[in-house]
């Protein structure tokens, strides 16, 4: 029978700044790639934002947040153009802002 000691052996190599960078590529596999709407997309994104703004729904949105997707829902207070930004009052009724250029997806709320 072997009496290897397996990964304790190797542990013993590893510098700190090997460990560093291992976690760091770790933290960057997290990472998603932002994609560019097309025309069509913002076509439909424009529609249901005006559709949620007139009949007062709820909608879900999906935007990029330091290289991660983050999600709200809520109703459409405000979109504001001049700011380049849509304002969402969620649930707990904080106001959340989401610069158009960040979008994502819009959905109906789930």
């Amino acid at each position: 029978m072997i009496r290897d000691r397996g990964r304790i052996k190797w542990t013993a190599m590893m510098l700190p700044e090997h460990v560093e960078q291992l976690r760091d590529w770790q933290k960057e596999d997290q990472h998603q790639i932002r994609e560019q709407p097309d025309e069509q997309q913002l076509e439909e994104w424009n529609y249901q934002i005006r559709e949620a703004v007139e009949r007062d729904l709820s909608l879900t949105v999906h935007y990029w947040q330091d290289e991660k997707v983050m999600t709200a829902s809520g109703i459409v207070r405000k979109i504001n153009r001049m700011e380049g930004e849509l304002q969402l009052i969620t649930p707990t009724g904080e106001v959340c802002r989401v610069p158009f250029v960040n979008l994502k997806s819009i959905s109906d709320f789930e």
